[in-house]
């Protein structure tokens, strides 16, 4: 919590008057997070570094890391999941490069 309101009270706007209760409430998070600052459950998470989400176990995939993504709409996975149904769509496998939108059917008849 208190790394999101920090986030919150660096960004430009928070400064405008518009945002006075927006500021005001992140300060008193800030604070009391500042004051009580524990961490009950511990997460995969590391603020300083860009990520996607794995939309299969909904854990980060961070920048540098091998992973691959729907054909269809473009989720990200890591690479275990290749040839996966997507989780997303339902429509595509994962991992799989295609040219544009293969369906089922049309494999069916190629045979």
């Amino acid at each position: 919590a208190a790394s999101f309101a920090r986030r919150l009270l660096e960004m430009p706007d928070m400064s405008s008057e518009k945002n006075a209760d927006a500021r005001s409430k992140a300060q008193k998070v800030l604070q009391k997070s500042e004051q009580q600052g524990r961490n009950d459950f511990q997460i995969d998470y590391d603020e300083k570094n860009p990520f996607s989400i794995d939309c299969f176990r909904l854990k980060p995939i961070y920048k540098g890391t091998a992973s691959i993504k729907c054909s269809y709409c473009q989720s990200s996975y890591s690479v275990d999941y290749k040839g996966k149904l997507c989780q997303t769509c339902g429509i595509c496998s994962v991992g799989l490069d295609t040219v544009g939108l293969v369906t089922q059917s049309a494999v069916v008849r190629a045979k």
